[in-house]
C-alpha cells in the first residue's frame, strides 16, 4: 500500500533545513530497503505567512510498503526528525503526518493550495487531518502539520520544477561556502534557460548558494531531472558532499500568486492586479519608488524596493494614466496604507505623454523665447511677440515598451516565476 509522509518546520534562524532532514530520512529507509515511489517533493508554502520558517518550504515523499513496513516507516521518520530539528529554538514546532491511500483526497489538493496562497490554522489542519484519516505527530506546538499535510497534498501537475540540492558535511556548516564561482558561470552558460536562477548579472554575485548557517551547499534549479544532473557535472565544489537529493517542487511557479481586485487585497496575500497609475513614482528615503495605482473597487500603493535595483527604473518611468498589471505580495503593516510589494510589473498600456516648446518665428524661423511667466514669447532678431496659446505642443516618446518586467534574482523569491520561464511556449519533458 502507498503511505505517504509529510514533513515541516524543522529548521530554524540557527541552521538546519527541512530538505535535509527529508534526504537524511529518505537515506535512512532506503537502508532497509524501502523505496519511494517517484520523486520526492519540496513545496513552497505561502512566503508572507508571519510564521514562515527560513524558506518556508515542506516536503514529502511516497512509499509502496506492507503492511509489517508501515511501522518501521514511521518509525524511521519521527526518530530523524526528532534527532535532526533544531527543537531547542522555540520558534521551531515540526509537524510529521502519514497518509495511507492509492488517491489523495481532493479536500487535501484543495488544503494544499490554501496554504501555499493564504493563511491556514493549525485548529484546520487537524479537522482536516481528522477527516482524511491522515495521522498526525506535533513536536511543541506542531504548527509543521500544516506544510506537511500541504506537501503531501500537492499534486504538482499543473506546473513544476526541479532542484537538485547538494548537503556538505557537518563539520562545514556555519562556515563560507565554498564552490568554484567560474564553473558556476559556466554552468550558467552551457545550460540556461533549462535551468535558471543561477546567477544575478546586475549584481555579479552567483546565486545557487545560500547565506544561511543550513546544511546547503548549493541548489541548481531545472526544468527536468537531466537538466540539473547535467548542470552539476560542471559544478565544482571545492569541499566535501555528504549527501545529494533531487526534488520535484513548485518553485519558480508563481502559485503563491492570485488575481484579484484592490478591495480584495489583503496582508499575508499575494495578488496579480490590474489597475491604472493615478499617482505618478516617487523615490523615497532607502532609495525605495513608490506611486499608487485605481481600479474599479478602490486603490493601494506599490513598492519597488531598494534591493530590486535596476527594475526601479522601469518603475520611474510610469506615467499617470498608465494601464499596468501588478504582481506581489502584501505584508502587514498597520501603520502604513496597504502596499503590494512587487515581484513583477506588467505594462498593458502607455498613455502618450506631451511637451509645451516655444514656437518658431515666423519671419526668420528660429525658436523664440520666454517673455515672462504668462507673457507669452518673443522673437530678440524680429521683435515678433506671440501670445501664450501659440506653443507648440508635441508628443514626447517613452523610452518603456508594452510587456513584462521582473525584479533581479536576488530579489526574487522561490516561488516566483522567472520570465525565461514565462517566455517558454512548450516545457520540454
Amino acid at each position: 500500500m502507498l503511505l505517504h509522509v509529510g514533513i515541516d518546520d524543522t529548521d530554524s534562524e540557527k541552521g538546519m533545513c527541512t530538505t535535509y532532514v527529508g534526504a537524511v530520512t529518505i537515506d535512512r529507509l532506503k537502508k532497509q530497503g524501502i523505496e519511494l515511489i517517484d520523486c520526492p517533493k519540496l513545496i513552497r508554502l505561502n512566503p508572507l505567512w508571519k510564521h514562515k520558517t527560513r524558506g518556508n518550504c515542506a516536503i514529502s515523499f511516497t512509499t509502496d510498503v506492507s503492511k509489517n513496513q508501515i511501522q518501521k516507516v514511521k518509525k524511521i521518520v519521527l526518530e530523524g526528525v526528532e534527532e535532526l530539528a533544531e527543537l531547542n529554538v522555540k520558534s521551531t514546532t515540526p509537524g510529521v503526518t502519514f497518509y495511507q491511500g492509492e488517491r489523495i483526497p481532493e479536500k487535501l489538493r484543495l488544503f494544499s493550495k490554501k496554504v501555499v496562497q493564504d493563511v491556514v490554522t493549525i485548529e484546520e489542519a487537524e479537522k482536516l487531518a481528522d477527516e482524511i484519516g491522515a495521522e498526525i505527530h506535533k513536536f511543541g506546538i506542531g504548527r509543521g502539520i500544516i506544510g506537511a499535510l500541504a506537501a503531501i497534498g500537492h499534486p504538482l501537475e499543473d506546473d513544476w520544477t526541479f532542484e537538485l540540492i547538494a548537503h556538505r558535511v557537518k563539520e562545514n556548516w556555519g562556515t563560507p561556502r565554498r564552490v568554484d564561482e567560474e564553473s558556476v558561470r559556466e554552468m550558467d552558460e552551457k545550460t540556461y534557460p533549462q535551468t535558471f536562477d543561477n546567477l544575478d548579472p546586475e549584481a555579479g554575485e552567483i546565486h545557487i548558494t545560500p547565506h544561511t548557517p543550513c546544511p546547503i551547499l548549493y541548489g541548481i534549479r531545472g526544468e527536468t531531472p537531466e537538466d540539473v544532473f547535467e548542470a552539476q557535472q560542471i559544478v565544482k565544489a571545492e569541499e566535501p558532499i555528504e549527501r545529494t537529493i533531487l526534488y520535484k517542487t513548485n518553485q519558480g511557479t508563481d502559485e503563491h500568486l492570485k488575481p484579484a481586485k484592490i478591495r480584495e487585497a489583503k496582508p499575508y496575500h499575494s495578488i496579480i492586479i490590474k489597475g491604472k497609475v493615478i499617482k505618478e513614482p516617487e523615490t523615497i528615503t532607502g532609495g525605495h519608488v513608490i506611486f499608487t495605482i485605481q481600479d474599479e473597487t478602490g486603490k493601494a500603493d506599490c513598492a519597488a524596493y531598494e534591493p530590486t535595483r535596476q527594475f526601479r527604473d522601469i518603475v520611474k518611468q510610469l506615467e499617470v494614466e498608465d494601464i499596468i498589471k501588478v504582481y506581489g505580495g502584501i505584508k502587514e503593516k498597520p501603520e502604513l496604507p496597504l502596499t503590494i510589494n512587487l515581484e513583477k510589473l506588467e505594462i498593458i498600456e502607455l498613455t502618450s505623454t506631451k511637451k509645451k516648446i516655444n514656437p518658431t518665428c515666423k519671419k526668420c524661423g528660429k525658436r523664440m523665447k520666454s517673455a515672462g511667466k504668462n507673457k507669452g514669447y518673443v522673437c530678440k532678431k524680429c521683435k515678433i511677440t506671440l501670445p501664450e496659446e501659440a506653443a507648440e505642443i508635441i508628443e514626447t516618446p517613452r523610452k518603456i515598451k508594452p510587456g513584462l518586467h521582473e525584479v533581479p534574482t536576488r530579489a526574487r523569491r522561490h516561488l516566483a516565476k522567472p520570465l525565461i520561464r514565462v517566455k517558454s511556449a512548450e516545457r520540454k519533458y
